[in-house]
């Protein structure tokens, strides 16, 4: 059965990728692409609100594009997150009625993988960002762990959302879109972070 996906990405710098993903998933009978490029900027809250849940409840797995402009999330004068992309996550990760939590995939571009991690000679370091996908890495609950050693994780397998280079993704996306639908079968074994606390605003 084909797996229905929803990409997440920053229009400024994450078009072009965006629009290379959907090709690829265009040619791939196992993939349907339910993304969409709706101008929301006129909507209100409530109504991105509704728009999305319409467009992730028919979905199982969501790709977040980490490029330069979309590794931290965007916010407003009073520090609290004003930012699309922090929506579509946080939307994907909740478990409501009609809708399941989507697995997750956060692939960072060529231009983005200095901001993200730091290859060592045997390992990849994961750098610390304001980002939900980051919050739900190094999440799988104690007991489920795959990596024996306790400081190194398994890359496909103790982040609920899987970090993967753009190069590794596009090499073999139904590889990594079948870990994400595993996981999400398997969310009980993972904590899971549905939203960033944001500031409160005093008067």
């Amino acid at each position: 059965m084909a797996r229905k996906v929803f990409i997440s990405f920053r229009y400024s710098d994450g078009h072009l990728y965006k629009e290379q993903l959907e090709k690829i998933f265009n040619d791939n009978d196992d993939v349907i692409n339910c993304s969409e490029n709706v101008n929301r900027s006129n909507m209100s809250e409530d109504t991105i609100k509704k728009y999305l849940y319409g467009k992730l409840s028919n979905t199982s797995v969501t790709i977040v594009l980490l490029t330069p402009q979309a590794i931290n999330h965007q916010k407003d004068l009073w520090g609290n997150i004003d930012d699309w992309i922090y929506d579509e996550i946080r939307y994907s990760l909740e478990d409501r009625e009609n809708n399941r939590s989507n697995g997750i995939i956060a692939i960072y571009t060529p231009e983005a993988q200095k901001m993200v991690v730091e290859q060592g000679d045997n390992t990849t370091v994961i750098k610390d960002f304001n980002n939900l996908v980051r919050k739900n890495m190094f999440n799988i609950k104690k007991q489920y762990k795959h990596c024996p050693t306790s400081n190194k994780y398994d890359v496909d397998l103790d982040h609920y959302c899987s970090l993967i280079s753009w190069e590794k993704f596009i090499n073999n996306p139904n590889y990594y879109i079948d870990k994400a639908i595993y996981k999400r079968e398997n969310k009980e074994q993972y904590d899971l972070t549905v939203r960033i606390q944001n500031n409160t605003r005093y008067w």
